[in-house]
């Protein structure tokens, strides 16, 4: 997972409690919470709380600290890597991956409080366990549809 994507994740989660109205700390996620403020517990807080704010807060300034890593280390040719170096920040991975800039840019999105539109999984309910249905087919079924327009050009123009 690239730098940008943890921020999205990150930014994605801060709409969802936003759209909620609310934040649930479960005794799954204490310990993701207690990074951010160490006497949280586990609750339900409305967004206007006070802890509410405070880890909301600090989960976009950590996001925010992937992408102050993401632009601290793009050379001047802009060039994005997939991975970078834990102790120095250095890129180590390929360069110039379609997902790293696409990553970035959809980090940025979700940072703007962007809701992309629902990819056709709308509606889907997903089984209480995991098995093979009926046929050969894994798990229930959705109809996707990919709404595309390209352009097609001959001949290098």
């Amino acid at each position: 997972m690239t730098t940008a994507a943890v921020a999205e994740q990150l930014y994605d989660a801060l709409i969802v409690w936003d759209q909620q109205g609310s934040l649930e700390v479960t005794s799954i996620s204490l310990a993701f919470f207690r990074q951010f403020s160490s006497s949280v517990s586990v609750g339900t807080y409305a967004k206007d709380s006070p802890t509410y704010n405070t880890l909301t807060t600090a989960v976009k300034s950590f996001a925010d600290g992937f992408i102050a890593v993401v632009a601290k280390y793009t050379p001047s040719d802009g060039s994005l890597a997939e991975q970078y170096v834990k102790n120095t920040g250095a890129p180590i991975s390929a360069r110039h991956l379609t997902w790293s800039y696409a990553s970035v840019l959809t980090a940025f999105a979700a940072r703007r409080g962007a809701v992309p539109e629902s990819w056709g999984a709308a509606g889907a309910i997903v089984p209480s366990v995991c098995e093979r249905g009926g046929g050969g087919a894994i798990g229930n079924t959705v109809p996707v549809t990919f709404k595309v327009s390209a352009t097609t050009v001959w001949g290098g123009k």
